[in-house]
């Protein structure tokens, strides 16, 4: 069953891209006929080809009206690597930070959590609470709620000992390799404890960052909830066209 949270293009186009990357297919292999998946997914034409253009852009189809749609790559295009190698980059932070675990607990999914991991009510998740400060002066940066599929609960053994995120420690531990990465921007007010952990008044405005991270097999192995104070937080974006002709 496809979620009801995105665009049905793009749910299409992720359980797509994990079929390839996930060893499903060779290049050169036919992909299934528009039509075909037009019945799989109940969806419309167009619905299914706006997924095949997001695969597309990807470097992962090559289509053509003479032999149809093969598989172009079975690997992320370089374009998508560098998206992801940049990921560390999207909050600013004046120096190099550290992460202080507060506190490690093994939980089950509420309905938001399932949400966030596309999965059941009751799946088995680990979470680490845990203040973001800077090296140099000890300032609190944000406070950070970290879950992850119990298969990785053993990576909080590594947090704290270096600079590394914990989905870089993942990749570390588990060989797991990132097929993306989605990132929500809201705004929150600081409650207690967490505003006391930040040394900041409850009630002040913070920036919230929700960020999924997907593995190969498009699943997402884990998401992270970070919440700034106002005066602490510096995001940066750059967009650049990749658009090719072939």
């Amino acid at each position: 069953m496809i979620p009801a949270s995105k665009p049905k293009y793009r749910d299409i186009a992720d359980i797509l891209r994990g079929e390839i990357l996930g060893g499903g297919y060779a290049v050169g292999d036919p992909f299934p006929k528009e039509f075909d998946l037009c019945d799989r997914f109940a969806v419309s034409r167009h619905t299914v080809r706006s997924a095949l253009s997001c695969l597309e852009r990807e470097g992962l189809l090559k289509r053509n009206k003479a032999t149809g749609t093969v598989i172009r790559s079975v690997e992320p295009s370089a374009a998508f690597i560098q998206k992801l190698a940049s990921v560390d980059d999207l909050l600013q932070y004046p120096v190099e930070t550290r992460l202080d675990a507060k506190s490690l607990e093994s939980i089950t999914a509420d309905e938001t959590v399932a949400r966030w991991f596309e999965t059941a009510e009751g799946t088995p998740l680990s979470r680490i609470r845990s203040v973001r400060s800077r090296i140099d002066d000890g300032l609190p940066l944000c406070w950070s709620e970290i879950y992850v599929r119990r298969e990785y609960a053993g990576v909080f053994d590594e947090v704290g000992k270096d600079t590394r995120p914990v989905y870089r420690i993942i990749q570390k531990l588990y060989r797991l390799e990132i097929s993306r990465v989605e990132i929500e921007l809201g705004a929150v007010t600081m409650k207690n404890p967490e505003a006391g952990f930040l040394s900041v008044e409850e009630g002040t405005a913070a920036a919230r960052i929700l960020r999924r991270y997907y593995g190969r097999d498009g699943r997402v192995f884990e998401t992270s909830v970070s919440m700034h104070p106002q005066d602490r937080f510096t995001y940066k974006l750059t967009f650049a066209n990749e658009l090719t002709s072939t």
